[in-house]
């Protein structure tokens, strides 16, 4: 009964869920989060241009270090971070998603984008696309980057990077240099200033002590003018005084002199006593006169004896042999040399030929594997030379920076730059 109707209800049911799916879809979000960065520079001036299927939405100017966007899912979206001078980065968006994720709630996408300078003779052809591209993905049933897009263009992106390093490297020189010239000439300035300031209260001084100079000149001047137009006064003739008469003095009677009074008369001084005189002194007898000495004897000397001449001496080959004595024979020393046993080694001098050695060149090999992660792009360089191998990575993480490792331990940018990739000669 129903068997001829079956079909057509079928597709009246298929496209009733796939309308329900769109409108689902309709209805859904995406909300994305993301901060701008400007090397060198400052967010004025910037915008962030969001294009909705090739066609210009809309224009955010401010708050452009902290935004959020809400993205209708279905759609292809393309944000254009740009500012006069700098490079442009644009991010890609697709918000396609199967039917049945439609009603299902995301989590919110984060990112940095970091714009810079454009600088002459930089290539810069690679940032006409975009630098990343989200998408929905299957398995983590979210949003993630895609990595073979990334890929694909990692290589020309490191490449501009390290150019655009360069240069930044160079403007950064010069800026210095810049600033200890203006620095110099600043404090130069400073110098000059400060000597003009000094010469000018020097002069003010000079200046100030001139005026009270003439101020204090001008003072007596006119003192002096006012002296002479006073008239003198004329002096008042003194009173000459009166002679008076001067007294005659009268004569007055001379005083007689008293008699001086005598002194007693002294007494008689008495004779002192004689003391009895002394007894005249006896005289010493004459010494006694010695007997001469008797004369030394006379030491007689005696002649010297003559020398006796020792007796002749004689050979003992002369000496005849006593009755009785030694019958031993006197046989003379015989000294010969005794041939040494111990024979001195014999020197050959040969010159061993050594076989030639040489050292075949190892040339090292590199694999170079990129890893895109969901948060970080991982560029993995291993290094083989003979028997020794060094692997070198370069880890990119989206919201930290770029990271350098050496053999699982962190090295510098330097140190990467010149064993993993002057290897391949870049």
């Amino acid at each position: 009964m129903f068997s001829g109707n079956r079909r057509p209800f079928r597709l009246l049911v298929a496209v009733l869920a796939i309308a329900g799916a769109a409108a689902a879809m309709a209805q859904g979000k995406l909300t994305v989060s993301g901060k701008l960065r400007v090397d060198g520079g400052n967010l004025d001036d910037c915008k962030l241009v969001v294009y909705k299927d090739g066609e210009k939405q809309r224009t955010l100017t401010a708050d452009l270090k902290d935004f959020k966007l809400d993205l209708d899912l279905g759609a292809n979206y393309i944000l254009s971070f740009e500012k006069n001078g700098f490079v442009t980065k644009k991010l890609s968006f697709n918000t396609n998603v199967p039917a049945a994720m439609g009603t299902t709630p995301f989590m919110p996408f984060t990112f940095i984008v970091s714009i810079f300078k454009q600088y002459e003779g930089v290539n810069t052809v690679v940032f006409n696309q975009p630098v990343g591209m989200i998408r929905y993905d299957d398995e983590q049933e979210e949003f993630d980057y895609d990595t073979d897009y990334t890929k694909s263009i990692q290589s020309a992106l490191e490449d501009a990077q390290e150019a655009i390093a360069e240069k930044q490297k160079e403007e950064a020189g010069k800026e210095a240099d810049a600033a200890k010239q203006r620095a110099s000439a600043d404090k130069e300035k400073a110098k000059q200033d400060a000597r003009a300031a000094k010469q000018a209260e020097a002069q003010a001084k000079i200046d100030e002590r001139a005026r009270k100079e003439a101020e204090d000149q001008a003072a007596k001047d006119a003192r002096l003018a006012e002296q002479a137009a006073k008239p003198e006064p004329k002096p008042e003739p003194k009173p000459e005084p009166k002679a008076e008469p001067k007294p005659v003095p009268k004569a007055e009677p001379k005083p007689k002199p008293e008699p001086k009074p005598q002194p007693p008369p002294k007494p008689k001084e008495q004779p002192k006593p004689q003391p009895p005189p002394k007894p005249a002194p006896k005289p010493e007898p004459a010494p006694k006169r010695m007997p001469p000495p008797p004369p030394a004897p006379v030491a007689q000397v005696k002649p010297r004896p003559k020398p006796v001449a020792p007796p002749p001496s004689r050979p003992a080959i002369n000496a005849k042999a006593n009755a009785g004595g030694d019958g031993r024979l006197a046989l003379a020393p015989r000294l010969e040399n005794e041939a040494s046993p111990i024979q001195p080694a014999n020197v050959r001098i040969a010159i061993e030929a050594r076989p030639k050695f040489e050292s075949t060149p190892v040339v090292p090999v590199r694999h170079k594997d990129v890893v895109v992660e969901p948060n970080q792009v991982i560029t993995v360089v291993r290094v083989e030379q003979g028997e020794n191998a060094n692997e070198y990575r370069k880890v990119v993480r989206k919201y930290s920076g770029t990271f350098y490792f050496k053999d699982g331990s962190s090295c510098s940018q330097s140190t990467y730059e010149r064993e993993a990739l002057a290897v391949a000669g870049e």
